[in-house]
């Protein structure tokens, strides 16, 4: 995998400020699934939905769209011992589904990383970090699947291309739910 072109945005940040015990998992450049099946025995992948949406305002800017464009988007929960641990949330555009990203609609609960990293013809750009507001629309989205988790939300974002294909790939940690798999995994160090 090679090294995408940086890209700017006022509300997400090129570098990490007061993650706390986040950090690790917010920073690390390789497949997120693959770190949490190391970190956790049963790490699994449901599927919340996928289809035609409108793109959020900032990934409209990102992503070089027109306001409310539809894209294609998957949401799914990356869980352990039945804790969710991330929501990921990915966006392509309607030529994108045409060309090199064109299976991502039939993946279900395949990861999505275990396709990108696996391309060396894929290129990841920067990671970019944000804490959510309440009112971002993922922290909406989080509330909606996820109700129980309560904690604010660190999120991070990065575009994968592929040629002229873009995939943005937006993954919301679920501080709360990493720390009681942790539990879980390791009941002896509580």
């Amino acid at each position: 995998m090679q090294r995408a072109r940086a890209y700017q945005d006022s509300e997400w940040q090129p570098r990490l400020v007061n993650a706390g015990a986040l950090r690790p998992w917010l920073q690390a450049r390789g497949s997120l699934t693959a770190k949490l099946k190391a970190q956790f025995d049963a790490v699994s992948i449901q599927g919340l939905q996928q289809g035609w949406r409108p793109a959020h305002r900032d990934e409209c800017r990102l992503l070089h769209l027109r306001p409310q464009t539809r894209v294609w988007v998957r949401e799914v929960v990356l869980t352990a011992y039945n804790q969710p641990l991330v929501f990921a949330h990915s966006v392509i555009a309607r030529e994108g589904l045409r060309g090199p990203w064109c299976r991502l609609p039939q993946l279900g609960r395949v990861p999505l990383g275990a396709a990108l990293f696996a391309d060396a013809r894929i290129q990841r750009g920067d990671l970019h970090f944000r804490r959510l507001s309440r009112q971002h629309p993922l922290q909406r989205a989080v509330n909606h699947w996820l109700p129980q988790a309560h904690s604010p939300r660190w999120a991070r974002r990065s575009m994968f291309k592929r040629g002229q294909a873009q995939l943005l790939v937006t993954e919301v940690f679920l501080l709360e739910g990493l720390r009681a798999a942790a539990r879980l995994h390791n009941p002896l160090n509580d």
